[in-house]
């Protein structure tokens, strides 16, 4: 049923944009469709990366963090005052801001959420909305609601003769990449990321094992906290942002875990993957469709829940 859902909701965007004679089919038409498909994967790679710390947290903890969007939203902020208050490269800069928000993620985790973890999951679930609409209102005290951005290499690649690629696209594409990647080797070698992924199989067994799992907590959400600034980072050199853009952030981080299935790593990627390939198809083949994307994450997420509520990757059982 799934898979069923997925070739129709792929379909859609050509079915409606040949009625609407946006679908053409002639050479330029196609390698304008590769382009959009390739920035897409791109894009893709860096949801993924930012909705991997949200499905860590809920993996390990059982969380529902609702602020996920928010970290995103205060790492584009601080690439912008790295940029234009420091002279920072916003790139090199995450040698400074990835620490300060893996720092800030851990004392979220030990001052707030440690309090609640096992508890009825509407506490935390309270308790990190009140602190997105915190960061939101404070970040607007300082830098009120308007757009910035960043000019960050607005140049592109010609990759073909038909196909070009934004560098600031690419330059985001790899950066998440090596974080991914780098996160995925911690978790699958590391002897704290082993310890995380059997806090996240079995919290009692480990304890019992000797792990101290309200240590991992704080470990955890730092990573998160990370993953989301790193991600808020890259976005802030290819679009504009205020301090609202973390509330579409959020949806779109809960729209890949719910497809690809929640707590899992790799499911994660594959979901941000096909959810930014589904915007780019929407915004290209229908009329208006820039303004329609946030229908992606919408429609993706409800139709998965209702058809398999354990997404693409999910384990079977709670």
């Amino acid at each position: 049923m799934l898979a069923g859902f997925l070739v129709i909701a792929y379909s859609l965007p050509f079915a409606i944009g040949i009625y609407t004679e946006n679908v053409f089919f002639d050479r330029q038409w196609l390698a304008d469709l590769a382009t959009v498909v390739l920035n897409g994967v791109m894009q893709g790679g860096v949801y993924a990366m930012f909705a991997v710390g949200l499905t860590m947290i809920f993996g390990v903890m059982r969380i529902i963090n609702v602020a996920h969007g928010e970290m995103v939203m205060l790492g584009a902020y601080l690439s912008w005052m790295s940029f234009f208050w420091l002279g920072f490269d916003p790139l090199l800069a995450m040698v400074f801001t990835l620490p300060i928000a893996f720092g800030l993620g851990w004392m979220i985790q030990k001052f707030l959420l440690n309090a609640v973890v096992g508890g009825p999951e509407l506490t935390p679930l309270l308790m990190t909305f009140g602190l997105g609409l915190a960061m939101i209102y404070a970040v607007e005290a300082v830098f009120t609601t308007d757009f910035k951005s960043i000019p960050y290499a607005p140049d592109s690649f010609q990759l073909t003769e038909t196909i070009v690629v934004g560098k600031s696209r690419l330059i985001s594409f790899v950066m998440a990449l090596v974080i991914s990647v780098g996160v995925f080797m911690f978790l699958k070698k590391h002897r704290i990321g082993k310890a995380i992924r059997a806090t996240s199989q079995n919290a009692d067994v480990a304890m019992v094992c000797g792990i101290n799992i309200y240590g991992i907590y704080m470990v955890t959400s730092g990573i998160s906290a990370a993953l989301a600034v790193a991600g808020g980072v890259l976005v802030s050199i290819q679009f504009g942002f205020n301090p609202e853009t973390g509330i579409i952030y959020t949806l779109q981080a809960f729209a890949i875990i719910v497809l690809g299935g929640r707590g899992h790593y790799i499911g994660a990627m594959i979901g941000g993957v096909m959810l930014a390939v589904m915007e780019s198809l929407i915004s290209f083949m229908l009329p208006n469709g820039t303004a329609l994307v946030e229908i992606a994450a919408y429609g993706l997420m409800i139709f998965v829940l209702l058809i398999r509520p354990r997404g693409l990757m999910g384990p079977k059982t709670d």
